[in-house]
């Protein structure tokens, strides 16, 4: 039986080639497993005594405070749990990197979710977490239509350095992905790391254990189940800067991850779609309720690239706060916190110089080509009045999950 201090040092284990990962992941599972230890607690736990290890050898009066006394006295019965440890090492011996809560290498992006994952596995390239990614997802049962686009938007991102992150679903997903290789990608999956699902994309798998990063925070062998799809898409949108719908039905699951993304204040976008078609009734409502519109798949040249931003500085944060689908100038001025007279002179300026488009009934909007309608560094979603976004981003808990 190991004790709490042990474990706060190098332990016995960790002299025998365990790494220092492993030894945080094993104090995450044991502290998971302590009564009334759930994720958000375990958070306070971490950030109040400093990393999984040191709050597992925390003083025994101040770990009870925060976690209860019932976890208190399970925790001086022998920590960590030999389940935990036989699970890490089972991770280092297949070349599972553990990523825990509160230590070095853990995805800060995923710090935005109130209950942030308390164990990260991943096999692959994990600094690709390191920056945030452009989420690109959608329906299953995608249309060659949706696939070309998906995959078109993958090879643009990934062309311009962004890791394209999806969920390695049939496909959307797996086009964008697919459009990403040989750039990067990060799978993230509702199974354990170790298992390919669905078992059509084995091959797509393997592809992206070369040049991306497979992710999940389910452990080494769990078999995908209904349930765990939504909590992973949670962890889709929070390593996003900007997510990306590219065809989803009334009531799919990617709608889910759209409204995820709202919820952590990333900028949403939709591709739109033919108004007869059920794929794209739930992207066609996100742009009617606000969302980005995505009118270029990226691949030329302007849009790779994009234009230089106008030098001045007011001009610049005035066209942060404009969409990509039409507004009037005084849900501009609203937005920018500006006086109508002001915007309008600077959005005639805008106009000028062709970063807005305005349309025939009097609105503006960004031009497509001159600003990424993608990936938007630094920027986040702006609720238009008379809009919402999310209600269209919400649908039914017993949906068909994507």
């Amino acid at each position: 039986m190991v004790a709490p201090g042990d474990f706060a040092g190098r332990s016995r284990r960790e002299r025998a080639g365990v790494p220092r990962s492993a030894a945080e992941a094993a104090a995450v599972l044991t502290l998971r497993g302590l009564p009334g230890v759930g994720a958000v607690r375990l958070r306070e736990l971490v950030d109040r005594f400093g990393s999984p290890r040191a709050a597992l050898a925390a003083d025994p009066e101040d770990f009870a405070e925060m976690a209860g006394s019932r976890a208190e006295e399970k925790r001086r019965r022998g920590v960590p749990s030999r389940g935990a440890l036989k699970l890490t090492e089972r991770g280092v011996g297949e070349g599972i990197a553990l990523l825990a809560y509160g230590t070095a290498g853990y995805p800060s992006a995923l710090n935005d979710l109130n209950a942030p994952p308390s164990l990260i596995y991943a096999l692959g390239r994990t600094e690709l977490l390191r920056d945030p990614g452009v989420a690109v997802v959608g329906s299953r049962r995608a249309t060659a239509y949706g696939r070309r686009i998906a995959r078109q938007l993958g090879a643009s991102l990934a062309g311009r350095g962004r890791c394209v992150v999806s969920g390695m679903a049939m496909g959307i997903d797996a086009a964008a992905h697919r459009g990403a290789l040989p750039g990067p990608t990060a799978a993230v999956l509702g199974s354990g790391v170790d298992v390919v699902s669905p078992p059509r994309n084995a091959a797509l798998y393997r592809e992206i254990l070369e040049s991306g990063v497979v992710v999940s925070e389910y452990a080494p062998g769990v078999k995908p189940e209904p349930h765990h799809f939504p909590v992973r898409n949670r962890i889709i949108a929070a390593l996003a800067s900007d997510v990306v719908i590219v065809e989803a039905s009334r009531r799919s699951g990617a709608l889910i991850t759209a409204g995820l993304a709202l919820d952590l204040g990333r900028e949403v976008h939709a591709v739109p779609g033919p108004i007869d078609r059920p794929n794209s009734e739930g992207t066609n409502r996100l742009i009617a309720d606000g969302a980005g519109v995505i009118v270029d798949a990226g691949l030329n040249d302007a849009t790779v690239h994009g234009a230089p931003p106008p030098p001045e500085p007011e001009l610049r944060e005035l066209l942060e706060v404009i969409p990509a689908a039409p507004v009037t100038v005084e849900e501009v001025a609203l937005a920018a916190d500006r006086p109508v007279e002001e915007v309008a002179t600077s959005v005639t300026v805008l106009e000028i110089r062709g970063y807005l488009t305005p349309t025939r009934d009097g609105r503006v909007m960004r031009t497509p080509g001159r600003q990424d309608m993608v990936v938007r560094e630094g920027s986040r979603v702006r609720r238009w009045p008379g809009r919402d976004v999310r209600a269209a981003a919400s649908p039914p808990a017993r949906q068909q999950l994507h």
